[in-house]
Protein backbone atom coordinates (compact mmCIF):
# COMPACT_ATOMS: atom_id res chain seq x y z
CA UNK A 1 0.00 0.00 0.00
CA UNK A 2 2.96 2.49 0.66
CA UNK A 3 4.78 1.27 -2.10
CA UNK A 4 2.13 2.43 -4.27
CA UNK A 5 1.13 5.48 -2.30
CA UNK A 6 4.91 6.63 -2.96
CA UNK A 7 4.72 5.42 -6.65
CA UNK A 8 1.68 7.79 -7.46
CA UNK A 9 3.57 10.68 -5.32
CA UNK A 10 6.87 10.78 -7.56
CA UNK A 11 4.29 10.32 -10.73
CA UNK A 12 2.93 13.92 -10.78
CA UNK A 13 5.86 16.01 -11.39
CA UNK A 14 6.22 14.33 -14.44
CA UNK A 15 2.59 14.70 -15.08
CA UNK A 16 2.60 18.53 -14.50
CA UNK A 17 5.10 19.24 -16.99
CA UNK A 18 4.40 16.60 -19.95
CA UNK A 19 3.04 18.64 -22.79
CA UNK A 20 -0.36 16.60 -23.65
CA UNK A 21 -0.80 14.87 -27.19
CA UNK A 22 2.71 14.64 -29.14
CA UNK A 23 0.45 16.05 -32.29
CA UNK A 24 -1.93 18.76 -30.72
CA UNK A 25 -3.20 20.89 -32.95
CA UNK A 26 -5.15 24.28 -32.30
CA UNK A 27 -8.71 24.17 -33.06
CA UNK A 28 -8.63 27.40 -34.93
CA UNK A 29 -6.54 26.06 -37.68
CA UNK A 30 -8.48 23.23 -38.65
CA UNK A 31 -11.74 22.41 -40.82
CA UNK A 32 -13.86 20.04 -39.14
CA UNK A 33 -15.24 17.61 -41.55
CA UNK A 34 -18.57 16.27 -40.78
CA UNK A 35 -19.47 14.47 -43.70
CA UNK A 36 -17.84 12.47 -46.33
CA UNK A 37 -19.26 11.86 -50.31
CA UNK A 38 -17.43 9.74 -52.97
CA UNK A 39 -18.44 9.68 -56.43
CA UNK A 40 -17.18 8.63 -59.51
CA UNK A 41 -16.55 10.21 -62.88
CA UNK A 42 -14.85 8.45 -65.25
CA UNK A 43 -11.76 6.95 -63.78
CA UNK A 44 -11.72 9.23 -61.74
CA UNK A 45 -13.07 9.60 -58.00
CA UNK A 46 -14.62 13.02 -56.72
CA UNK A 47 -14.51 13.45 -53.09
CA UNK A 48 -16.89 16.42 -51.51
CA UNK A 49 -16.29 17.40 -47.97
CA UNK A 50 -18.51 19.05 -46.12
CA UNK A 51 -16.72 21.76 -43.39
CA UNK A 52 -18.26 23.44 -40.23
CA UNK A 53 -18.41 27.12 -40.46
CA UNK A 54 -17.66 27.41 -36.44
CA UNK A 55 -18.01 31.20 -36.40
CA UNK A 56 -21.64 30.65 -38.24
CA UNK A 57 -22.74 27.82 -35.66
CA UNK A 58 -21.45 30.05 -32.46
CA UNK A 59 -24.03 31.33 -30.72
CA UNK A 60 -21.90 34.61 -30.20
CA UNK A 61 -20.75 34.95 -33.77
CA UNK A 62 -23.62 33.64 -35.88
CA UNK A 63 -25.02 35.99 -37.92
CA UNK A 64 -27.42 33.72 -39.78
CA UNK A 65 -26.92 35.20 -42.42
CA UNK A 66 -24.27 32.28 -43.87
CA UNK A 67 -24.38 28.45 -44.19
CA UNK A 68 -23.36 26.96 -41.21
CA UNK A 69 -21.06 23.89 -43.48
CA UNK A 70 -19.45 24.73 -46.82
CA UNK A 71 -19.07 22.03 -49.37
CA UNK A 72 -15.59 21.35 -50.84
CA UNK A 73 -15.33 19.30 -53.74
CA UNK A 74 -12.70 17.98 -56.01
CA UNK A 75 -11.18 15.04 -57.91
CA UNK A 76 -8.38 11.78 -58.31
CA UNK A 77 -6.86 9.06 -59.45
CA UNK A 78 -7.67 7.77 -55.73
CA UNK A 79 -9.36 8.87 -52.38
CA UNK A 80 -6.31 10.45 -50.67
CA UNK A 81 -5.12 12.55 -54.13
CA UNK A 82 -8.38 13.64 -54.44
CA UNK A 83 -9.17 14.75 -50.59
CA UNK A 84 -5.07 16.39 -50.53
CA UNK A 85 -6.36 18.89 -54.04
CA UNK A 86 -9.14 19.82 -51.32
CA UNK A 87 -6.62 21.92 -49.46
CA UNK A 88 -6.42 24.08 -52.35
CA UNK A 89 -9.34 24.96 -51.71
CA UNK A 90 -10.51 24.98 -48.29
CA UNK A 91 -8.86 27.50 -45.73
CA UNK A 92 -7.72 25.23 -43.48
CA UNK A 93 -6.25 21.83 -43.22
CA UNK A 94 -9.09 18.90 -42.81
CA UNK A 95 -9.74 17.29 -39.59
CA UNK A 96 -11.69 14.23 -40.00
CA UNK A 97 -11.64 12.10 -36.78
CA UNK A 98 -15.61 14.10 -36.27
CA UNK A 99 -17.04 12.97 -39.45
CA UNK A 100 -20.41 11.69 -38.95
CA UNK A 101 -21.55 10.08 -42.04
CA UNK A 102 -20.45 8.88 -45.43
CA UNK A 103 -22.35 9.01 -48.42
CA UNK A 104 -21.13 6.70 -51.29
CA UNK A 105 -22.79 7.37 -54.80
CA UNK A 106 -25.34 5.11 -56.53
CA UNK A 107 -23.57 5.22 -59.62
CA UNK A 108 -20.22 3.99 -57.59
CA UNK A 109 -22.01 1.56 -55.62
CA UNK A 110 -23.26 -0.20 -59.03
CA UNK A 111 -19.52 -0.71 -59.68
CA UNK A 112 -18.05 -1.52 -56.20
CA UNK A 113 -17.12 0.77 -53.66
CA UNK A 114 -14.33 -1.45 -51.38
CA UNK A 115 -11.58 0.72 -52.98
CA UNK A 116 -12.95 3.79 -51.72
CA UNK A 117 -13.07 2.46 -48.11
CA UNK A 118 -9.06 1.24 -47.62
CA UNK A 119 -8.15 5.08 -46.90
CA UNK A 120 -10.70 5.18 -44.22
CA UNK A 121 -10.13 2.32 -42.70
CA UNK A 122 -6.09 2.49 -43.17
CA UNK A 123 -5.80 6.27 -42.01
CA UNK A 124 -5.19 6.21 -38.10
CA UNK A 125 -6.77 9.80 -37.85
CA UNK A 126 -10.17 8.31 -38.85
CA UNK A 127 -12.29 6.37 -36.39
CA UNK A 128 -15.26 3.86 -37.47
CA UNK A 129 -18.47 5.08 -35.72
CA UNK A 130 -19.90 6.98 -38.87
CA UNK A 131 -23.15 5.73 -40.99
CA UNK A 132 -22.43 4.96 -44.40
CA UNK A 133 -25.30 5.62 -46.56
CA UNK A 134 -26.29 4.75 -50.34
CA UNK A 135 -27.20 7.78 -52.33
CA UNK A 136 -30.29 7.14 -54.09
CA UNK A 137 -31.10 7.83 -57.53
CA UNK A 138 -28.49 10.56 -57.19
CA UNK A 139 -24.53 11.40 -56.38
CA UNK A 140 -23.07 11.35 -52.84
CA UNK A 141 -22.79 15.51 -53.48
CA UNK A 142 -25.91 16.58 -54.56
CA UNK A 143 -26.90 14.82 -50.61
CA UNK A 144 -24.34 16.58 -48.85
CA UNK A 145 -25.73 20.03 -50.69
CA UNK A 146 -29.08 20.05 -49.25
CA UNK A 147 -29.30 22.38 -46.23
CA UNK A 148 -31.93 20.98 -43.72
CA UNK A 149 -34.07 23.16 -41.60
CA UNK A 150 -34.02 21.91 -38.23
CA UNK A 151 -30.68 21.22 -37.29
CA UNK A 152 -27.59 23.80 -38.25
CA UNK A 153 -25.31 20.54 -39.55
CA UNK A 154 -26.82 18.61 -42.17
CA UNK A 155 -24.59 15.76 -41.18
CA UNK A 156 -25.52 15.75 -37.65
CA UNK A 157 -29.15 15.77 -39.11
CA UNK A 158 -28.77 12.62 -41.05
CA UNK A 159 -26.90 10.81 -38.25
CA UNK A 160 -29.88 12.02 -35.69
CA UNK A 161 -32.07 11.14 -38.46
CA UNK A 162 -31.48 7.77 -38.93
CA UNK A 163 -30.77 6.58 -35.70
CA UNK A 164 -33.95 7.89 -34.58
CA UNK A 165 -35.68 6.06 -38.08
CA UNK A 166 -33.94 2.89 -36.72
CA UNK A 167 -35.17 2.63 -33.33
CA UNK A 168 -38.70 3.63 -33.59
CA UNK A 169 -39.79 2.81 -37.42
CA UNK A 170 -37.31 -0.17 -38.60
CA UNK A 171 -37.00 -0.32 -42.11
CA UNK A 172 -33.57 1.44 -42.09
CA UNK A 173 -30.32 0.48 -40.32
CA UNK A 174 -28.07 2.74 -39.18
CA UNK A 175 -24.64 0.72 -40.36
CA UNK A 176 -21.26 1.56 -39.29
CA UNK A 177 -17.70 1.65 -41.23
CA UNK A 178 -16.53 -0.87 -38.56
CA UNK A 179 -19.74 -3.34 -39.65
CA UNK A 180 -20.07 -2.46 -42.84
CA UNK A 181 -16.05 -3.95 -43.49
CA UNK A 182 -16.70 -7.34 -40.94
CA UNK A 183 -19.76 -8.18 -43.43
CA UNK A 184 -17.55 -7.64 -46.10
CA UNK A 185 -14.72 -9.76 -45.13
CA UNK A 186 -16.94 -12.15 -43.29
CA UNK A 187 -18.40 -14.86 -45.57
CA UNK A 188 -21.66 -15.95 -44.97
CA UNK A 189 -23.51 -12.40 -44.97
CA UNK A 190 -24.36 -9.98 -47.56
CA UNK A 191 -24.78 -6.11 -46.74
CA UNK A 192 -27.36 -3.79 -46.60
CA UNK A 193 -26.93 -0.44 -46.37
CA UNK A 194 -29.85 2.47 -45.90
CA UNK A 195 -30.66 4.81 -48.58
CA UNK A 196 -31.08 8.25 -48.79
CA UNK A 197 -32.73 10.66 -51.32
CA UNK A 198 -34.01 14.05 -52.41
CA UNK A 199 -37.59 14.71 -52.51
CA UNK A 200 -38.10 18.06 -54.11
CA UNK A 201 -36.65 20.58 -55.72
CA UNK A 202 -32.59 20.19 -55.83
CA UNK A 203 -31.79 23.37 -56.85
CA UNK A 204 -33.43 25.51 -54.21
CA UNK A 205 -32.58 22.41 -51.23
CA UNK A 206 -28.90 23.63 -51.51
CA UNK A 207 -29.62 27.46 -51.03
CA UNK A 208 -30.30 29.26 -47.52
CA UNK A 209 -34.16 29.43 -48.57
CA UNK A 210 -34.30 26.03 -48.11
CA UNK A 211 -33.32 26.44 -44.21
CA UNK A 212 -35.85 29.37 -43.63
CA UNK A 213 -38.53 27.66 -44.93
CA UNK A 214 -41.57 26.36 -42.61
CA UNK A 215 -42.31 24.18 -45.63
CA UNK A 216 -38.65 22.89 -46.87
CA UNK A 217 -38.76 23.12 -51.15
CA UNK A 218 -36.36 19.82 -51.01
CA UNK A 219 -35.68 17.41 -47.99
CA UNK A 220 -33.67 14.33 -47.56
CA UNK A 221 -35.58 11.01 -47.29
CA UNK A 222 -34.10 7.86 -45.91
CA UNK A 223 -35.12 4.85 -48.19
CA UNK A 224 -34.84 1.70 -47.99
CA UNK A 225 -32.51 -1.20 -47.87
CA UNK A 226 -30.15 -1.41 -51.06
CA UNK A 227 -28.87 -4.77 -51.78
CA UNK A 228 -25.24 -5.43 -52.18
CA UNK A 229 -22.98 -8.65 -53.61
CA UNK A 230 -19.90 -8.15 -51.93
CA UNK A 231 -19.44 -4.53 -52.47
CA UNK A 232 -21.60 -4.01 -56.02
CA UNK A 233 -25.17 -2.60 -55.59
CA UNK A 234 -27.44 -5.10 -56.60
CA UNK A 235 -30.69 -3.17 -56.29
CA UNK A 236 -33.41 -1.92 -53.47
CA UNK A 237 -35.63 -3.84 -51.10
CA UNK A 238 -39.13 -1.93 -50.93
CA UNK A 239 -39.95 -0.63 -47.21
CA UNK A 240 -41.66 -3.96 -46.00
CA UNK A 241 -38.78 -6.24 -47.03
CA UNK A 242 -36.83 -4.08 -45.24
CA UNK A 243 -38.86 -4.43 -42.01
CA UNK A 244 -38.59 -7.77 -42.68
CA UNK A 245 -34.93 -7.96 -42.67
CA UNK A 246 -34.74 -6.08 -39.46
CA UNK A 247 -37.45 -8.20 -37.92
CA UNK A 248 -35.16 -11.32 -39.13
CA UNK A 249 -31.66 -9.86 -37.96
CA UNK A 250 -32.95 -9.30 -34.50
CA UNK A 251 -32.97 -5.59 -35.37
CA UNK A 252 -36.33 -4.20 -34.68
CA UNK A 253 -36.39 -2.05 -31.23
CA UNK A 254 -39.82 -0.09 -32.19
CA UNK A 255 -41.89 0.10 -34.71
CA UNK A 256 -45.85 0.36 -35.60
CA UNK A 257 -48.04 -2.75 -37.02
CA UNK A 258 -51.04 -1.35 -38.87
CA UNK A 259 -53.41 -4.33 -38.28
CA UNK A 260 -57.85 -4.66 -39.68
CA UNK A 261 -59.92 -4.54 -37.08
CA UNK A 262 -61.45 -7.82 -35.72
CA UNK A 263 -64.72 -8.98 -36.32
CA UNK A 264 -64.88 -7.72 -40.06
CA UNK A 265 -65.28 -4.08 -38.27
CA UNK A 266 -64.23 -1.01 -40.83
CA UNK A 267 -61.06 0.33 -39.70
CA UNK A 268 -57.74 0.04 -38.14
CA UNK A 269 -55.48 -0.71 -35.22
CA UNK A 270 -52.20 0.43 -34.52
CA UNK A 271 -50.21 -1.79 -32.69
CA UNK A 272 -46.82 -0.19 -31.28
CA UNK A 273 -44.19 -2.66 -30.61
CA UNK A 274 -42.15 -1.62 -27.54
CA UNK A 275 -39.42 -5.05 -28.01
CA UNK A 276 -38.90 -8.04 -29.72
CA UNK A 277 -36.16 -10.72 -29.41
CA UNK A 278 -35.10 -13.21 -32.45
CA UNK A 279 -34.08 -16.34 -32.01
CA UNK A 280 -32.43 -18.59 -35.02
CA UNK A 281 -32.20 -22.47 -35.15
CA UNK A 282 -30.24 -23.92 -37.93
CA UNK A 283 -29.18 -27.78 -39.39
CA UNK A 284 -28.64 -29.57 -42.24
CA UNK A 285 -30.29 -32.72 -42.95
CA UNK A 286 -29.80 -35.32 -46.06
CA UNK A 287 -27.51 -32.33 -46.74
CA UNK A 288 -30.08 -29.31 -47.14
CA UNK A 289 -28.91 -26.78 -44.74
CA UNK A 290 -32.46 -25.36 -43.11
CA UNK A 291 -33.01 -22.56 -40.43
CA UNK A 292 -36.25 -21.65 -38.09
CA UNK A 293 -36.81 -17.80 -37.14
CA UNK A 294 -38.66 -17.31 -33.76
CA UNK A 295 -39.74 -13.79 -32.90
CA UNK A 296 -41.05 -12.79 -30.10
CA UNK A 297 -42.53 -9.38 -29.41
CA UNK A 298 -44.44 -7.37 -26.87
CA UNK A 299 -46.78 -4.29 -27.71
CA UNK A 300 -49.42 -1.98 -26.44
CA UNK A 301 -52.62 -0.57 -28.66
CA UNK A 302 -51.43 2.73 -30.10
CA UNK A 303 -54.47 3.85 -31.75
CA UNK A 304 -58.06 2.35 -32.77
CA UNK A 305 -60.61 3.54 -35.69
CA UNK A 306 -63.44 0.92 -35.28
CA UNK A 307 -65.51 0.22 -32.31
CA UNK A 308 -63.83 -3.00 -31.23
CA UNK A 309 -64.48 -4.16 -26.97
CA UNK A 310 -60.79 -4.52 -25.81
CA UNK A 311 -62.48 -5.37 -22.23
CA UNK A 312 -63.08 -9.00 -24.14
CA UNK A 313 -60.03 -11.42 -24.10
CA UNK A 314 -61.58 -12.88 -27.54
CA UNK A 315 -61.07 -9.03 -28.69
CA UNK A 316 -57.13 -9.28 -27.75
CA UNK A 317 -56.56 -12.55 -29.12
CA UNK A 318 -57.96 -11.79 -32.09
CA UNK A 319 -55.62 -8.85 -32.53
CA UNK A 320 -52.53 -10.66 -31.53
CA UNK A 321 -52.67 -13.17 -33.90
CA UNK A 322 -53.33 -10.44 -36.70
CA UNK A 323 -50.91 -8.44 -35.60
CA UNK A 324 -48.43 -11.93 -35.93
CA UNK A 325 -49.51 -12.88 -38.95
CA UNK A 326 -48.51 -9.14 -40.52
CA UNK A 327 -45.31 -9.35 -38.88
CA UNK A 328 -44.56 -13.16 -40.08
CA UNK A 329 -45.82 -11.96 -43.82
CA UNK A 330 -43.84 -9.28 -43.75
CA UNK A 331 -40.72 -11.53 -42.99
CA UNK A 332 -41.71 -14.14 -45.60
CA UNK A 333 -41.94 -10.98 -47.88
CA UNK A 334 -37.96 -10.02 -47.30
CA UNK A 335 -37.07 -13.74 -47.30
CA UNK A 336 -38.43 -14.43 -51.24
CA UNK A 337 -37.04 -11.06 -52.21
CA UNK A 338 -33.85 -12.44 -50.84
CA UNK A 339 -33.91 -15.50 -52.42
CA UNK A 340 -35.94 -15.40 -55.64
CA UNK A 341 -35.14 -12.10 -56.55
CA UNK A 342 -31.16 -11.39 -55.72
CA UNK A 343 -30.07 -15.02 -54.45
CA UNK A 344 -28.15 -13.35 -51.95
CA UNK A 345 -28.23 -14.16 -47.83
CA UNK A 346 -29.10 -10.38 -46.19
CA UNK A 347 -29.67 -12.14 -43.15
CA UNK A 348 -26.51 -14.42 -42.13
CA UNK A 349 -28.20 -17.43 -42.44
CA UNK A 350 -24.74 -18.51 -43.80
CA UNK A 351 -22.50 -17.97 -40.41
CA UNK A 352 -25.51 -19.57 -38.33
CA UNK A 353 -24.74 -22.81 -40.76
CA UNK A 354 -21.22 -22.24 -39.92
CA UNK A 355 -21.60 -22.40 -36.28
CA UNK A 356 -24.10 -25.41 -36.20
CA UNK A 357 -22.04 -27.50 -38.94
CA UNK A 358 -18.08 -26.22 -39.76
CA UNK A 359 -18.15 -29.71 -41.83
CA UNK A 360 -21.22 -29.01 -44.30
CA UNK A 361 -20.31 -24.88 -44.30
CA UNK A 362 -16.40 -25.88 -45.64
CA UNK A 363 -18.29 -27.45 -48.38
CA UNK A 364 -19.93 -24.58 -49.40
CA UNK A 365 -18.77 -21.32 -48.54
CA UNK A 366 -17.50 -20.22 -51.61
CA UNK A 367 -21.01 -21.28 -53.44
CA UNK A 368 -23.22 -20.31 -50.55
CA UNK A 369 -25.40 -17.73 -51.79
CA UNK A 370 -26.65 -20.43 -54.23
CA UNK A 371 -27.23 -22.87 -51.47
CA UNK A 372 -29.52 -19.82 -49.74
CA UNK A 373 -31.49 -19.28 -52.55
CA UNK A 374 -33.09 -22.79 -52.48
CA UNK A 375 -32.92 -23.73 -48.43
CA UNK A 376 -36.13 -24.06 -46.30
CA UNK A 377 -36.33 -21.04 -43.92
CA UNK A 378 -39.31 -21.63 -41.10
CA UNK A 379 -40.69 -18.29 -39.21
CA UNK A 380 -42.48 -18.77 -36.10
CA UNK A 381 -44.18 -15.19 -34.60
CA UNK A 382 -45.58 -14.55 -30.95
CA UNK A 383 -46.94 -11.28 -29.99
CA UNK A 384 -48.40 -9.81 -26.39
CA UNK A 385 -50.66 -7.19 -26.32
CA UNK A 386 -49.72 -5.60 -22.77
CA UNK A 387 -51.17 -2.28 -22.53
CA UNK A 388 -54.17 0.15 -24.23
CA UNK A 389 -52.98 3.67 -23.22
CA UNK A 390 -55.08 5.81 -20.90
CA UNK A 391 -58.48 3.73 -21.31
CA UNK A 392 -59.59 0.42 -22.65
CA UNK A 393 -62.08 0.92 -25.49
CA UNK A 394 -61.93 3.57 -27.75
CA UNK A 395 -64.97 6.34 -27.39
CA UNK A 396 -65.77 5.55 -31.01
CA UNK A 397 -67.85 2.69 -29.40
CA UNK A 398 -69.84 4.92 -26.95
CA UNK A 399 -70.70 7.08 -30.01
CA UNK A 400 -72.30 4.56 -31.24
CA UNK A 401 -74.98 3.97 -28.82
CA UNK A 402 -76.49 1.61 -26.52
Amino acid sequence: MKKSIFLILISIPFLLFSSGCWNNRELGELGIAVALGIDKEGEQFVVTVQLVNSAEISNLQGSGTRAPVVIYREKGKTIFEAIRRITTKAPRKTFYPHLRVLVIGEDLAKEGFSESLDLLVRDQELRYDFFILIAKNSKASDILSIMPAVEKIPAQNMFTKLETSQDVWAPTLAVTLGELIEELVVPGKQPVISGVEIIGDYETGKMMENVQSSDPPAQLHFTNFSVFNNDKLQGWLNEDESKGVNYINGKVKSTIVVVPCPGGEEGYVSIELLRTSQKRKSKVKSNRPNVKVTLKAEGNIGEISCPVDLTKQNSIKELERLTEKDIKDVMIQSINAAQKEYGLDVFGFGLDIHRSDPKYWKSVKNTWDEQFSTMTVNVEVDVSIRKFGKRANSFIKELEGP
